[in-house]
């Protein structure tokens, strides 16, 4: 259940990692900055990032801090596969290759 959790997590924390580079693309032709700070994709990344915590915290309970937190860099190979198709951002070999060293790295963690 643990893992679980840990997963969670990781997913969470990536969806929020969209939502502020969502935010990011942004134009603040107003010059308030509240309301620069109360836009919707601003609020929702916090909050999944918020809750993504919780979700870490709780898997840390069973899970060893020396395996979860590596776990997390998989991630990192979410965000180059969504930010290509999401952002049309480039996906060059070094990334590929560098995502299969992540994934595998992380395999080895949890044997």
């Amino acid at each position: 259940m643990h893992i679980f959790f840990l997963v969670l997590s990781i997913i969470l924390a990536v969806i929020a990692q969209i939502f502020f580079k969502y935010f990011s693309l942004l134009k603040n032709d107003n010059q308030n900055l509240i309301y620069y700070f109360l836009d919707l994709r601003l609020i929702i990344g916090f909050s999944l990032y918020f809750i993504s915590a919780l979700f870490y915290i709780i898997s840390l309970k069973k899970i060893s801090l020396s395996t979860a937190y590596p776990s997390v860099s998989i991630s990192y190979v979410f965000i180059i596969i969504l930010s290509h198709f999401l952002f049309k951002e480039p996906l060059s070999l070094f990334k590929i290759v560098g995502s299969i060293f992540i994934i595998f790295g992380v395999s080895l963690i949890w044997k």
